[in-house]
């Protein structure tokens, strides 16, 4: 570790993304995704300007708020699980983060970053993606979507600083954030007769 302090951002993005990929609960699910863009800000903080960090977090937070203000009215039933399938869920999540870990080194030395910003960006797409695989009604689709692209977001804001281009990306993040609360909407609709 570079910087001690990044110990903190670090363990609340890999606790976010547990809830995330635990939990059962829409309410749930949406505080952790909150919680893991504020941890996503406190690192950006390090390689952008405040303002910049600023729009990434509001995106973020925007785009709960928009898959929360859906969710009242639809139910969203996804059984709990047994115990084994949680020992399960959780011991594929630890070996992706062994393996973000791992190749978070050679990220960071190619691409010029922090090895903390490596590591969590690579510890949040996989985490996306391994939620993508598992989960099939479309409000977990749309967030490990939006988990996948926030893990992206962080490898890619300490390459490009450009605002045009960093613009783009909330603009598409708030995107998916509608697009997911319509077919959530949807889904719910035709389930009833």
């Amino acid at each position: 570790m570079d910087n001690w302090f990044n110990i903190i951002p670090v363990l609340l993005i890999l606790a976010a993304s547990l809830a995330i990929f635990l939990f059962a609960d829409w309410r749930r699910c949406l505080v952790a995704l909150a919680v893991l863009y504020l941890g996503m800000f406190i690192l950006l903080v390090q390689v952008w300007p405040l303002t910049l960090s600023a729009v990434k977090l509001i995106t973020g937070w925007v785009a709960v708020v928009i898959l929360a203000m859906n969710l009242p009215r639809t139910s969203i039933n996804q059984d709990e699980g047994i115990l084994s399938q949680h020992i399960f869920k959780v011991f594929a999540l630890i070996m992706i983060w062994v393996l973000a870990f791992l190749i978070s080194k050679s990220i960071s030395s190619a691409f010029q970053i922090s090895p903390e910003i490596a590591f969590s960006a690579l510890a949040i797409f996989g985490c996306g993606l391994l939620q993508l695989g598992m989960k099939g009604q479309p409000f977990f689709v749309i967030v490990a979507i939006l988990t996948v692209f926030a893990g992206f977001e962080l490898l890619y804001a300490s390459v490009e600083s450009s605002v045009l281009i960093n613009g783009l990306l909330a603009l598409i993040n708030l995107l998916i954030a509608f697009i997911g609360a319509y077919f959530t909407d949807l889904g719910e609709r035709e389930d009833q007769p």
